[in-house]
């Protein structure tokens, strides 16, 4: 894949969900950078790596946690109250 095609997809993902256009491209490089670096500590694919990576920061945009994530958040605030 092309990362410069990667990162104006990604980019645009950002500017769906609100960033302005600026701060949507940075932080695209980011997580493209972060999605290749996760993918050779794994040994696995950067596509499938970005994948995950979108999936939290759409549900961070949207003031969500992963399904995973909740769960355990819910165990935590339940122990503490």
């Amino acid at each position: 894949m092309n990362p410069n095609s990667d990162i104006s997809k990604v980019s645009q993902i950002f500017v769906n969900l609100g960033a302005p256009k600026q701060n949507a491209e940075v932080m695209a490089k980011q997580l493209v950078k972060r999605a290749e670096q996760v993918a050779e500590e794994n040994k696995t694919s950067k596509i499938k790596e970005l994948q995950k990576l979108l999936e939290i920061s759409v549900l961070g945009a949207q003031g969500r946690l992963h399904p995973s994530d909740e769960a355990d958040f819910n165990q935590k605030n339940a122990s503490n109250a």
